[in-house]
């Protein structure tokens, strides 16, 4: 059909444009989604921790000081957390400053629920034990 108006041509040019613009931001978006690097933790299990003697953290009153007791984890070397917003700050300071640690072992809802807000600096590593039902 050929286009008369100039009104429908002026349509015509602002709709082109539109779908232009979107298909490029929707592009660049897909490409940011997939090239985006993924957090890599750098300790990928417990016996790394405990050989360096790294700080570790757990949740006051949890049971996972039952875990690290069993992994022969030295006590003097893990620190008890009762707020998930110092755990954040003790993660941020690493385990070479007064107040750090190297990592923190929790249940694992507890765990994607700190995730959830602090998902753009940390992430979990495995393994995962399994005690009565629960993982952490």
């Amino acid at each position: 059909p050929k286009l008369v108006s100039n009104l429908s041509r002026m349509v015509v040019i602002v709709w082109v444009f539109v779908v232009l613009i979107l298909t490029s931001s929707y592009t660049a978006s897909l490409t940011s989604m997939l090239t985006a690097q993924k957090l890599q933790p750098s300790v990928t299990d417990p016996q790394t921790l405990i050989r360096n003697k790294n700080m570790i953290g757990y949740r006051k009153g949890s049971f996972v000081v039952h875990l690290l007791k069993r992994l022969n984890v030295d006590l003097s070397r893990t620190k008890e957390f009762d707020d998930i917003e110092k755990v954040a700050d003790a993660l941020s300071r690493g385990d070479k400053e007064p107040g750090g640690i190297a990592a923190y072992f929790n249940e694992i809802p507890y765990n994607k629920i700190f995730l959830q807000k602090h998902c753009s600096k940390y992430t979990m590593a495995g393994p995962v034990y399994k005690n009565a039902g629960f993982g952490f």
